[in-house]
């Protein structure tokens, strides 16, 4: 599944604090779960149990190798992870971020979640607190996350799905308990209705959910470990191929595939906004993320077409650097900014790249650029934030910005 690093819900920068160490994971009760790291453990409270209240790890198959520990569920019933509070042992831990995988999922057939192939992931960064952070909740950033699919697409693709299981159904009447059956009058009934009578995605038996998350977390000894919670969810190359929508006229050059995506909607005008990265990058652990095209797609007559371009607005890679680089697209209104982290000299640099669509001329200039720093070496220091606006640096368009050009703001300035 390809990463898609979008900050929308980036809660704080994230550090160690300086205080004494100190154990705060408290007494270790049933239903948690304990995972043992090199400087730390981790510790999943309250974890409700489908069996034995005194065995909660017996829902769940946990592994470990090395720093990094998959946790995957034992049955359907078993919990999820999502919305509990992590202690760790000790204040050995910063840059922590959770990233969620999600998609539209079908589950119209008996214990099956399938993928309809609308991959998208969303990374959150939390402050730990106390030794602790509390996860999102998935139900409750699913509104904030549900923005970056395209609502007819979706619908479209969650007809088709249903429209495919039930001509089978239909086919295979005697296969379902004969035509008097439920599901053959059901699917009789689908076919009575067009697109357009289903008004919510639940009708469709289609969902917003995740299907997995990674937590990420680096100690002072710059030991980086991961937490991997897998719910399995199965995927159908075939149901898949079927709920694929293509009304693009756009093609991803070659050797490209899309990291990221966002959809601004003004007056009678859409755009798609699409972040690209080499194919090579995709499966790599640990990607920097550096020198990606952005691409700007206009929506005419329900054919999106490429407007403009910009393969020099995300910094080229850093040897000297450890930032993940691009992470991701904020849109709001006729706005949109572009966030990458980078190296400048001994900070660290948050940068924020925002846009602003002329709605009048059609037109995509340069309205703001704001960075902020923070010591490499030590996270806590206060942050210091630099803006620059239309007043510093004139009237520029979108494909005239690159890094050179934001570079130098800060010699300006």
């Amino acid at each position: 599944m390809r990463q898609i690093l979008i900050t929308i819900l980036m809660l704080s920068l994230v550090g160690c604090n300086g205080q004494a160490k100190k154990n705060n994971s408290g007494t270790n009760k049933p239903n948690d779960i304990i995972l043992k790291f090199k400087n730390t453990s981790v510790v999943f409270e309250k974890v409700n149990t489908t069996n034995d209240p005194n065995n909660i790890q017996g829902d769940f198959i946990i592994r470990t190798n090395g720093n990094k520990t998959s946790i995957r569920q034992s049955y359907l019933e078993s919990d999820l992870l999502d919305g509990k509070t992590i202690k760790f042992s000790n204040n050995a831990v910063c840059n922590v971020k959770i990233t969620f995988n999600y998609d539209a999922f079908y589950y119209g057939e008996e214990k099956r979640k399938i993928a309809l192939g609308f991959n998208r992931d969303t990374i959150i960064t939390l402050s730990v607190i106390n030794n602790e952070i509390k996860l999102p909740n998935f139900e409750n950033i699913k509104k904030t996350l549900i923005k970056h699919f395209e609502k007819k697409d979706v619908y479209n693709s969650a007809y088709l799905v249903n429209q495919n299981y039930f001509k089978k159904i239909i086919a295979n009447s005697e296969g379902f308990g004969g035509t008097n059956s439920s599901e053959y009058k059901e699917s009789v009934n689908f076919f009575k209705k067009t697109n357009k009578d289903f008004k919510n995605l639940d009708q469709l038996f289609v969902k917003i959910d995740y299907s997995k998350f990674i937590i990420e977390f680096e100690d002072k000894s710059n030991i980086n470990a991961k937490i991997f919670f897998d719910r399995l969810f199965q995927t159908d190359e075939s149901l898949k191929k079927i709920s694929k929508v293509v009304d693009e006229n756009f093609k991803i050059p070659n050797g490209f595939y899309i990291l990221d995506s966002t959809i601004i909607n003004l007056k009678g005008i859409k755009y798609k906004i699409l972040t690209l990265e080499r194919n090579e990058i995709k499966n790599k652990e640990n990607a920097q993320h550096n020198s990606n095209p952005v691409i700007i797609l206009e929506k005419t007559d329900n054919t999106y077409y490429k407007k403009a371009d910009n393969y020099n607005l995300v910094f080229k890679y850093d040897d000297n650097c450890s930032a993940d680089g691009y992470g991701g697209i904020i849109n709001k209104n006729s706005f949109f900014t572009i966030q990458q982290i980078f190296c400048q000299d001994f900070m660290f640099v948050n940068s924020y790249i925002t846009f602003k669509i002329e709605e009048k001329t059609n037109e995509i200039y340069l309205h703001k650029y704001g960075e902020e720093y923070t010591d490499r070496s030590n996270p806590d220091n206060k942050l210091t934030i630099k803006t620059w606006s239309i007043k510093d640096f004139g009237t520029i368009k979108f494909e005239d910005v690159n890094e050179n050009f934001l570079k130098k703001l800060r010699i300006k300035k």
